[in-house]
């Protein structure tokens, strides 16, 4: 299997003395092409910690970053570059249809035109969202705003 991101002992703390925070300690993981990947911990746990470190936000202490087979504490930026993170909160994309707002990330990360609209055309299939894809986002479920959110990182 491709291994798209390496993650080896992995430490970050906060604060110093009694008042230190270990938010990650000794984290390892891979997740290889194909996979999709999902944080999940109480809060506090550390999850945001480990991905700000991923996409070159926050230096760990200690520990290697790969992603994409590019060190990403040596060049956070080249590494951002390959990495697509969905929020925890809903994207704002009220005025948007949800075709609109995934043709719109794409071109954002340079695809042409013609071939975001494929693209777009693709993603819609995938996650079954036609039936919505041109309704305005406000009058969309919560759960159709999520899948556009989704379709969105993946939108190149």
């Amino acid at each position: 299997m491709n291994t798209v991101l390496d993650v080896r002992g992995l430490h970050k703390h906060f604060g110093k003395g009694a008042h230190r925070v270990e938010a990650n300690a000794g984290v390892t993981m891979a997740a290889h092409a194909g996979q999709v990947v999902g944080l999940l911990g109480h809060n506090g746990s550390g999850k945001t910690t480990m991905v700000n470190q991923i996409v070159g936000l926050t230096r760990p202490d200690s520990g290697t970053i790969t992603v994409g087979g590019i060190d990403a504490t040596t060049h956070p930026a080249l590494a951002r570059r390959l990495v697509s993170l969905q929020a925890q909160a809903n994207v704002p994309i009220t005025g948007l249809t949800p075709r609109r707002a995934i043709e719109l990330v794409g071109r954002m990360r340079g695809a042409p035109a013609r071939a975001m609209r494929s693209r777009a055309r693709e993603l819609i299939e995938a996650l079954d969202i036609g039936p919505w894809a041109d309704v305005a986002s406000q009058k969309v479920s919560g759960g159709i705003a999520r899948l556009t959110a989704f379709a969105m990182c993946l939108a190149r």
